[in-house]
């Protein structure tokens, strides 16, 4: 299974797959860098992942679902 991270900047693009990475999971970022590929079957897993990145950085992002097999990394709605 793959999974879709979409990126709202482009500049996170590589700290985002180097942070995956070091979880254990394998990326790849499109040539655009506003959006990553990421082979696995726990999307729970990225989502906390992405969340915990972001966090770290007190960047406004959080994951949203757009479908299961989707993410966008977007500030919260609100």
């Amino acid at each position: 299974m793959t999974i879709a991270v979409e990126l709202t900047r482009q500049v996170d693009g590589p700290d985002v797959l180097a942070m995956l990475a070091a979880g254990g999971v394998e990326g790849k970022l499109s040539k655009d860098g506003c959006e990553l590929t990421v082979k696995g079957n726990d999307a729970v897993a990225v989502a906390h992942l992405l969340e915990g990145w972001a966090a770290e950085r007190e960047l406004p992002f959080a994951p949203v679902r757009v479908d299961e097999s989707c993410f966008a990394l977007v500030p919260p709605a609100g």
